[in-house]
This record gives structure tokens, sequence and C-alpha cells, in this order.
């Protein structure tokens, strides 16, 4: 609906055909790695980060869990969500690690929820506090290293050159430089006119003989 002025006052209007845009032409799918009739064909690399979440999905629990898997794997996946959202980096390194951090809250979680609908001082809600309590553990540890992965994946990204740009100290080979380059190759021996380690070393200059 389109709002127009007419005999002086304010009508609403339907769109009329020529007012309407036309239909932008839509973008041809690549062609790299796909069949003739558009779909992926073995060898393609699209995929690669599909299989890589649903592994970490794998790790957080399956969504056809039923009952109390179910629960455990929808609490291992928020704080996932949750806790990635905080971190400095999402590399991969850093997901895959944190899948295993969230499944251990939420198994934390579970076995607490556990221990206190059997009883927090029975044989065994006690029982069932003590799982709880070494998976909090094991999850402490695992975030602990998680942040730590995650600072350095972060650093790492920082140092990388954007698209187009050239990584700092980068010189073409066809450049001219001052002095020629020289690559020694290992193990190779130094030339023979080269100055040996005790020549240039400044204790040599005196204890050479004057030359008559």
């Amino acid at each position: 609906m389109t709002t127009e002025k007419s005999r002086g006052k304010a009508r609403t209007i339907k769109a009329r055909s020529s007012d309407l845009r036309a239909p932008s032409e839509s973008v041809a799918k690549p062609t790299d790695a796909r069949t003739p009739d558009g779909r992926f064909a073995a060898g393609n690399r699209a995929s690669i980060a599909a299989r890589f979440t649903h592994t970490i999905r794998k790790a957080l629990g399956a969504k056809t869990a039923e009952g109390e898997a179910l629960v455990v794997a929808r609490d291992a996946r928020r704080v996932f969500g949750h806790v990635l959202r905080s971190l400095p980096s999402d590399a991969p390194p850093v997901r895959a690690l944190l899948a295993v951090y969230a499944r251990h809250q939420a198994l934390h979680a579970y076995y607490t929820v556990k221990a206190e609908a059997a009883g927090l001082d029975t044989p065994e809600g006690l029982a069932l506090l003590a799982v709880a309590d070494r998976q909090s553990q094991r999850a402490e540890r695992v975030l602990v290293t998680v942040h730590d992965l995650a600072r350095v994946h972060a650093e790492l990204d920082g140092r990388r050159p954007e698209a187009g740009q050239l990584p700092p100290g980068f010189v073409f080979a066809d450049e001219p430089s001052a002095e020629p380059a020289r690559v020694r190759v290992a193990g190779e021996l130094p030339p023979a006119d080269a100055p040996s380690a005790d020549d240039t070393h400044p204790a040599a200059a005196h204890d050479q003989e004057p030359q008559q």
C-alpha cells in the first residue's frame, strides 16, 4: 500500500504494476566439485565445515536422545553457546575443547539434581554428589585450557594480514637490495675467503703480529 495526495487529501492506494521493481537476476551456482544437476560431487570441500560442526554436536549430545539424556544434551548446548560468545576466538580447536567442557558442566548439573531427588544425606545421594563433584572438577580444568587456547588463537588471528595485504617484512624476490641475499644450505661449508669467527673477534686484532 502507498499514499497519494488526491484533491488535497492523502489517500492510500494499492501499488501499481509500474511501481514494482523488476525481479533481480539470480546468481548462478558455483560449478566447482558439483554434478551437472548442481549437486555436490565427491571431493568437494564445501561440506568440511559442516562435518566438523556435526562432530561438535555429537560431542554435546544427540538431538534424537530421549528422556534424561535429552535434558543433558540441551543443557550442554546452552552452555556451549553462551560461553562461546564470551570467548575472544571461536577457532575450531576452541570449539572442540569447549564442547568437552559444556558436556561436563551439563553432567554436573544432572547428577546434582539426581542427588537432591535421592536425598543429600542418603548414601545414594552422597554417591551422586561425588560424581557431580568429579564432573565439576573436570569442567573447571577444561575451561581454563579453553580460555588460554582462545587467547592464543585471538593473537594469531590479529597477526594474519587482511585480504590484499602482505605480511610485515615481506619483500618481493625481484626487488633490488643493497646486498645480494646469500642462502646457505644446511651442512654447506662457508667459502674459502670468508672470515672465520676468530678473525672477526675484537681480541684477534691484538694477537696479530704487525706485517714487515
